[in-house]
């Protein structure tokens, strides 16, 4: 499901979320109480999911999750991929692309 099998940049996106998460954590942070471990690394790998957008096959992804595929902006395409970072399943996953990627 990416581009480039061979070498995936993914040390090069993960050093490109780090201004971003730190901007999450900091924000998430300034909530009262106790700053939740599982949700900063949700946060950092919503994050992370975005900066690879790029780099993944949509086709392969579109028909690993047995949905039609579909033109969309670069912007949405970030999106749903972050969108889909909290799902446990496949099914989950195709739940979240679809409803990010509703008009």
């Amino acid at each position: 499901m990416v581009d480039s099998a061979a070498d995936a940049p993914w040390e090069k996106c993960a050093r490109r979320a780090v201004p971003q998460v730190a901007e999450d954590l900091l924000s998430l942070s300034a909530e009262r109480g106790r700053t939740p471990l599982a949700r900063a690394q949700h946060v950092a790998a919503r994050r992370r999911a975005e900066q690879i957008a790029c780099h993944l096959d949509r086709a392969a992804i579109f028909a690993g999750l047995g949905i039609a595929p579909r033109a969309v902006s670069d912007e949405r395409w970030e999106a749903a991929l972050g969108s889909a970072v909290g799902s446990r399943s496949r099914e989950q996953v195709a739940r979240a692309f679809e409803l990010s990627l509703s008009d």
